[in-house]
Protein backbone atom coordinates (compact mmCIF):
# COMPACT_ATOMS: atom_id res chain seq x y z
CA UNK A 1 0.00 0.00 0.00
CA UNK A 2 1.30 3.48 -1.01
CA UNK A 3 2.04 5.78 1.84
CA UNK A 4 0.95 9.41 1.52
CA UNK A 5 3.48 12.23 1.77
CA UNK A 6 4.53 15.62 0.12
CA UNK A 7 4.79 15.12 -3.10
CA UNK A 8 1.02 13.14 -2.82
CA UNK A 9 0.06 16.52 -1.86
CA UNK A 10 2.08 18.42 -4.19
CA UNK A 11 0.16 16.61 -6.80
CA UNK A 12 -2.91 17.83 -5.54
CA UNK A 13 -1.64 21.39 -5.36
CA UNK A 14 -0.93 20.60 -9.37
CA UNK A 15 -4.35 19.72 -10.01
CA UNK A 16 -6.20 22.29 -8.46
CA UNK A 17 -7.82 20.36 -5.95
CA UNK A 18 -6.24 23.08 -3.23
CA UNK A 19 -8.21 26.34 -5.41
CA UNK A 20 -10.61 26.92 -2.97
CA UNK A 21 -10.39 26.20 0.55
CA UNK A 22 -10.41 22.71 1.94
CA UNK A 23 -10.62 20.82 5.74
CA UNK A 24 -8.16 18.12 6.44
CA UNK A 25 -11.92 15.83 5.86
CA UNK A 26 -12.07 17.36 2.62
CA UNK A 27 -8.16 16.18 1.90
CA UNK A 28 -9.11 13.08 3.52
CA UNK A 29 -11.92 12.17 1.10
CA UNK A 30 -10.26 13.06 -1.63
CA UNK A 31 -7.29 10.80 -0.71
CA UNK A 32 -9.86 7.97 -0.47
CA UNK A 33 -11.09 8.36 -3.43
CA UNK A 34 -7.74 8.08 -4.89
CA UNK A 35 -7.30 4.78 -3.06
CA UNK A 36 -5.26 6.01 0.35
CA UNK A 37 -7.03 4.82 3.40
CA UNK A 38 -6.49 7.74 5.60
CA UNK A 39 -7.31 6.77 9.35
CA UNK A 40 -5.97 7.08 13.10
CA UNK A 41 -2.41 8.26 13.62
CA UNK A 42 -2.58 8.82 9.57
CA UNK A 43 -4.31 11.78 10.18
CA UNK A 44 -1.60 13.93 12.54
CA UNK A 45 0.85 12.89 9.73
CA UNK A 46 -1.28 14.19 6.78
CA UNK A 47 -2.02 17.37 9.15
CA UNK A 48 1.67 16.96 9.57
CA UNK A 49 2.80 17.20 5.90
CA UNK A 50 0.13 20.06 4.97
CA UNK A 51 1.97 22.42 7.56
CA UNK A 52 5.16 21.59 5.96
CA UNK A 53 3.34 22.74 2.72
CA UNK A 54 2.38 25.85 4.59
CA UNK A 55 6.00 26.33 5.71
CA UNK A 56 7.19 25.89 1.95
CA UNK A 57 4.52 28.34 0.56
CA UNK A 58 3.02 26.05 -1.72
CA UNK A 59 -0.25 26.52 0.84
CA UNK A 60 -1.21 28.75 3.11
CA UNK A 61 -3.91 27.71 5.91
CA UNK A 62 -6.57 29.58 7.91
CA UNK A 63 -8.59 28.89 10.86
CA UNK A 64 -12.59 28.31 9.69
CA UNK A 65 -15.41 29.36 11.81
CA UNK A 66 -15.23 26.31 13.93
CA UNK A 67 -12.10 26.89 14.45
CA UNK A 68 -10.42 24.24 11.98
CA UNK A 69 -8.07 24.80 9.79
CA UNK A 70 -8.67 24.88 6.11
CA UNK A 71 -5.68 24.92 3.67
CA UNK A 72 -5.80 26.71 0.29
CA UNK A 73 -3.18 27.06 -2.89
CA UNK A 74 -0.73 30.33 -2.48
CA UNK A 75 -2.10 32.65 -4.44
CA UNK A 76 -5.29 31.44 -5.54
CA UNK A 77 -8.24 33.81 -5.13
CA UNK A 78 -6.81 36.23 -2.55
CA UNK A 79 -9.61 38.29 -2.37
CA UNK A 80 -11.26 36.61 0.90
CA UNK A 81 -12.98 33.39 1.35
Amino acid sequence: MANINKELLRKLVEHGFFNDWKTIEDVVKRLDQKGYSVKGKQVSLLSQLLTFLCQEDVIEREKGENERWKYKKVGVGQHGN
